[in-house]
C-alpha cells in the first residue's frame, strides 16, 4: 500500500546583522506569524517556491545558501506537510508588505523574542538557528489543531 506524498512547503529564514529574523503575519485564517514562503506548486521545486514566495510577499529578491531544515509536519488534524526551510541572503529589495491580501504584518524579531502564534515550521528552524543546528532533518508535531482555527 503506497502512502500519498505529503504536500510541500517552502520559506526563506532571513537574518539581519543584529541577529533578528524577519517573520512575517498572515492575514487569514488564525493569523500566524511565520517565515515568507508558501506551498510548492506542481512542477516547481522548493529551491523555486522559496524565491517565489518571498519575492511575492515581501518584495525582495533573495539568494538561498543552505538548508536550515527538513520538517515533516505531522499532526493537530492538518494533512502532513514536509517543509524546506532555507537560510536567505538579501540580494535586493526592502522588507515590504508586497502581498496585503496574504500578509498583514513583517517585523524584524530577536531569536529569543518570537511572536504567537507562530506556525511549526518557522519555530523549528528558528529553534535549530538558535542552537546552530544547520541542515536538520526532523519530524514536528504540531500543537495548533485545524478545528480551533477560525476560518
Amino acid at each position: 500500500m503506497s502512502h500519498p506524498q505529503p504536500r510541500q512547503c517552502a520559506a526563506v529564514l532571513l537574518t539581519n546583522g543584529r541577529g533578528e529574523a524577519l517573520l512575517v503575519r498572515q492575514a487569514y485564517g488564525g493569523q500566524f506569524w511565520g517565515l515568507p514562503g508558501g506551498v510548492v506548486d506542481p512542477g516547481e521545486t522548493p529551491l523555486g517556491a522559496a524565491m517565489r514566495e518571498t519575492q511575492e510577499e515581501v518584495g525582495m529578491e533573495v539568494a538561498l545558501e543552505g538548508v536550515v531544515g527538513l520538517y515533516l509536519l505531522q499532526g493537530g488534524g492538518w494533512p502532513d506537510i514536509q517543509a524546506y526551510v532555507f537560510a536567505g541572503r538579501i540580494v535586493s529589495g526592502e522588507p515590504t508588505l508586497a502581498a496585503p491580501q496574504e500578509l498583514s504584518t513583517l517585523a524584524w524579531c530577536a531569536l529569543d523574542e518570537w511572536p504567537s502564534p507562530l506556525l511549526p515550521d518557522a519555530q523549528a528552524a528558528l529553534e535549530d538557528l538558535r542552537a546552530g543546528r544547520v541542515g536538520a532533518v526532523r519530524t514536528v508535531q504540531r500543537h495548533i489543531s485545524l478545528h480551533s482555527v477560525p476560518l
